[in-house]
């Protein structure tokens, strides 16, 4: 093949194999970001209602439900945020508390929309099921029921475990949850347990503001800082005649703290975009 003919291809070769390789890294970041890892924010918070009074005190404090007197019965709430730059669809959030813990009572909301949550299908028909054969038992002489040890597991599990549905999460929306369940009756505490099993979505705690700043600040101090030991390092080298001007200008430099709290405020909200 003659040089003129290789040489009238090549351009075009050339720009063929780079719009190839620039399309492929397209396809890859778009793959990329549409399964990256979404985060979802949650906090709880539980509340005791039958405070330790003194014994100093006098008259006895006492919690019923249902005619029942109650030794320990506790709140929960617990608050789900969508921090991320997407809507989120069909979102199955598991509640669960410790063994022995009864929960005696629960709803759900969206915070935006002001609507109400139900318990996902699957765990609705689980229930339905497990009181469904629980009111189907006969009773004795005494008007007790007796519970086989396959009925018994099941009912241990309804009343351990919840879950709820959020057919849409709207981005930085919020979703709530009240919980009332009764601690063991060996006097241990009960702990409210969350999870979540749905594809690129994680559930994170939510970290403490004033902490994060404080790193933040910390963080910034430490970039400016490393910008003026760079300079005065680069400076010092070739100007070294003048090693005390530049002393000077570092403690000047130190200001450069400033830009570095900048740049970490712009790489936040990048972050935060592609999130």
């Amino acid at each position: 093949m003659e040089t003129e003919t290789i040489n009238s291809l090549l351009p075009a070769t050339i720009t063929l194999i780079v719009t190839s390789l620039f399309g492929l890294l397209v396809g890859i970041l778009t793959e990329k970001f549409k399964n990256r890892l979404r985060i979802i924010t949650y906090e709880i918070y539980t509340q005791n209602l039958k405070p330790n009074l003194s014994k100093n005190l006098i008259g006895n404090l006492k919690i019923s439900l249902n005619e029942r007197e109650i030794d320990s019965l506790r709140t929960a709430y617990v608050e789900f945020e969508n921090k991320n730059n997407v809507d989120l669809e069909n979102i199955a959030i598991r509640f669960n508390i410790s063994q022995g813990a009864v929960f005696q009572g629960s709803e759900g909301y969206v915070k935006n929309r002001l609507s109400w949550l139900n318990w996902t299908e699957q765990h609705n028909e689980i229930f339905q099921n497990v009181l469904s054969k629980y009111n189907a038992l006969p009773t004795d002489e005494n008007g007790v029921k007796q519970i086989p040890d396959n009925l018994q597991n099941l009912i241990n599990y309804v009343n351990q475990n919840q879950e709820y549905l959020i057919p849409v999460f709207n981005r930085n929306d919020t979703a709530h949850f009240n919980f009332l369940f009764e601690d063991p009756l060996d006097g241990s505490t009960a702990i409210l347990y969350t999870s979540i099993n749905h594809k690129s979505v994680r559930l994170e705690r939510k970290v403490d503001d004033d902490k994060v700043a404080k790193k933040n600040l910390w963080t910034a101090v430490g970039i400016g800082i490393a910008l003026v030991v760079i300079i005065l390092a680069i400076l010092s080298l070739n100007y070294p005649e003048q090693k005390s001007l530049i002393i000077v200008s570092g403690v000047v430099g130190f200001s450069y703290s400033i830009v570095g709290y900048l740049i970490l405020g712009i790489y936040k909200r990048i972050r935060d975009y592609f999130k």
